[in-house]
């Protein structure tokens, strides 16, 4: 059997088991020895927006240990630069990302911001991109975000309602701004545990990111996005000029009646992706 035959089997099996995400109630990854990929640890300077003490505080610890799971990524660069959270894929011993029935592509390089939970993913070749950042967001704004919640395609309507902080404690410890969104429907509506959305894009209106989906609370139907400054800061740690992202791709418009159409045709062209941390005994 050809080993990504065996890859295929093991994935399959984990998307039964697993389809996680990080939420106040499900926390994620762990310390383990060094994977296989590259990992960059950016330098600790300039790395978020201001934390201001009018922020109420999310608390998250996290586990002990990183296992086997999946969450979501998202090209913003068609030569395979992609974005997800942090806890997706730091303490893997191989990410690999779904690009069809059997098929996946290994991701090379990883990027982990040092202070809010977003990295950074390098494939060989890539996908069509999102159509660019835009860092203007308000309370009562609509978004829409897209990813495999529970290991599956799915797809949210939210609202922003306000600024939070984000601080997570354990493994690793960081302290964040972050967006916080109330959900208004998921389709398909699996429950309010959106396990494995984890990594995938906030977008607005217009299709631009506003923020990656790094945390939930399930009973109270909240969700939580970085801010678009600690993505454009980890992209420029990268190498990536976050200004040229979206650059020659399709534009497209997104609205409350039609957001689970336009997720399947993100999903479709691989756009967006669902990644896989594999991790072996220890």
């Amino acid at each position: 059997m050809r080993i990504w035959d065996i890859l295929a089997l093991v994935v399959m099996a984990l998307v039964a088991i697993l389809g996680r995400s990080w939420t106040s109630d499900d926390p994620d990854p762990s310390p383990g020895r060094r994977p296989p990929v590259e990992i960059v640890q950016p330098p600790n300077r300039g790395s978020v927006p201001p934390i201001t003490s009018r922020d109420p505080v999310i608390s998250i610890s996290l586990e002990d240990r990183q296992q086997s799971s999946t969450g979501t990524a998202f090209s913003v660069d068609q030569k395979g630069i992609w974005v997800t959270a942090r806890h997706v894929a730091d303490g893997c011993d191989k990410i690999v990302l779904q690009k069809g029935d059997r098929q996946f592509v290994k991701i090379r390089q990883v990027w982990l911001h040092p202070h809010a939970d977003i990295s950074i993913l390098r494939t060989n070749g890539g996908t069509p991109s999102l159509p660019g950042i835009e860092k203007r967001i308000s309370r009562g704004q609509d978004g829409y975000s897209f990813g495999f919640p529970k290991g599956e395609p799915g797809d949210v309507h939210a609202r922003v309602i306000g600024r939070r902080t984000m601080a997570i404690d354990g493994r690793y410890s960081t302290r964040e701004p972050v967006v916080a969104w109330t959900q208004i429907r998921r389709v398909p509506d699996r429950g309010t545990n959106l396990g494995g959305i984890s990594g995938g894009p906030w977008v607005n209106a217009n299709g631009q990111i506003i923020g990656v989906h790094v945390a939930g609370a399930p009973r109270r139907g909240r969700s939580y996005s970085s801010t678009p400054e600690s993505l454009l800061n980890i992209l420029k740690q990268a190498g990536i000029n976050g200004a040229t992202v979206g650059n020659g791709s399709q534009k497209f418009s997104v609205n409350k009646s039609d957001f689970p159409t336009v997720g399947g045709q993100l999903r479709r062209r691989l756009t967006i992706a669902k990644v896989y941390c594999i991790v072996g005994n220890r």
